[in-house]
């Protein structure tokens, strides 16, 4: 798929902007704090309806003004073309138009566009905390899996029902039907959880292998990268739908004394993790940033890789700052990389000079200056 325009309104520091990026690579060269980042974030937010920076979607409009909108033609291989428009408000709900069809929910928009956005915030996925990994894979799987999508709203919702619940028994409530009522949920859960776990499982299956293949390239064969999916509770790799629910079941019924005392649940996909070892060596700890830029980063074109398999064409690709921290060698293999993956790419840094001839030949190169594109300098 291809973004054949983008049109943005009161974005960020963008008052408006209109591109037409290139099909293949496009770079977008400034200092800092120009909007480069904002750009790609706009991009991002177009896919997920999310934005990776921004605690609240007002965040994401410009100073002074009421609302903000993102507006992009995208054109796909594999199904009709998509033209795209989210708006944000600072008094009404976020509201898409795919086609001119109206969408106050934002379950139905996910998945229209989809992107790949490696940006700093990225190495907390390596080093920061659980649930940096969880929204990780919650982003990332919701882009293919509208049942995922699904399972993991049911679970938020019923995960704070029951804790709700937890913490009346906690205090010593007098709740008519308590035990019954918190039976019901514990079914509920298991049955939404154990789809997420599984969804987990199966998407870090794949990822995990590509991810070690692309790492091993870029590290030039030096490091080794392995992935370990970590469930709050014990699951057997072979486990279907139905075993993991029973455990999931079987482990609440084990807590249950517990979770009363301390007022809330203590096992779910809530408490999940995933560890990335290198050489044998937890690199939350233990690695250095550039080998926890490494990481990430292979991360990023493991699940652009993905994301072909599941859906049939490129995403977008999306790479904001990713050249700071790697040295020459993982450079070129990052352009290596770029140039194969047959996705359109879209690229900021605060300077050109580390590209290749060859690279920028076949780029569409931008310079942007407070918040405005100011010259085309490539093709």
């Amino acid at each position: 798929m291809e973004v054949a325009t983008l049109e943005l309104t009161n974005f960020r520091n963008y008052q408006t902007l209109h591109i037409k990026p290139g099909s293949g690579l496009n770079v977008f060269v400034g200092e800092n704090a120009q909007g480069k980042s904002n750009l790609l974030e706009a991009l991002y937010v177009l896919a997920t309806t999310k934005s990776s920076r921004a605690s609240r979607d007002t965040e994401l409009i410009r100073h002074g003004a009421g609302m903000c909108r993102i507006q992009a033609q995208v054109t796909r291989e594999t199904d009709i073309d998509i033209r795209m428009d989210l708006a944000v408000s600072n008094v009404e709900k976020k509201l898409a138009h795919v086609n001119g069809v109206k969408h106050t929910k934002m379950s139905e928009v996910i998945g229209k566009v989809n992107a790949v956005l490696f940006d700093i915030g990225d190495l907390e996925i390596v080093r920061g905390e659980p649930s940096d990994r969880r929204r990780f894979l919650d982003l990332e799987i919701s882009q293919t899996s509208p049942r995922y999508v699904h399972a993991l709203a049911s679970y938020r919702k019923i995960l704070e029902q029951r804790n709700h619940l937890l913490r009346d028994l906690r205090d010593r409530r007098d709740i008519q039907g308590s035990p019954q009522t918190l039976s019901v949920w514990d079914m509920q859960l298991a049955t939404y959880g154990a789809q997420l776990i599984d969804g987990r499982r199966t998407f870090l299956d794949r990822l995990s292998q590509l991810a070690c293949q692309a790492h091993m390239a870029l590290s030039d064969g030096r490091d080794e990268l392995t992935i370990t999916y970590q469930p709050s509770f014990g699951v057997d790799d072979l486990a279907d739908f139905e075993a993991i629910k029973q455990e999931f079941l079987d482990q609440l019924e084990s807590v249950k004394h517990e979770e009363r005392a301390r007022g809330g649940t203590l096992i779910g996909p809530q408490r999940d993790d995933v560890q990335f070892l290198v050489n044998g060596s937890d690199s939350r700890f233990f690695g250095s940033q550039g080998q926890q830029r490494t990481i990430a980063v292979a991360l990023k074109f493991a699940e652009r890789q993905l994301i072909e398999e599941l859906v049939g064409e490129s995403p977008l690709l999306l790479l904001d700052d990713v050249l700071s921290d790697l040295d020459d060698l993982r450079r070129g293999h990052l352009f290596e990389f770029i140039g194969k993956a047959g996705s359109q790419t879209f690229l900021s840094c605060v300077s050109i000079h580390s590209f290749p001839p060859d690279i920028l030949e076949q780029a569409s190169v931008w310079r942007i200056s407070k918040g405005a594109l100011i010259k085309q300098l490539g093709a």
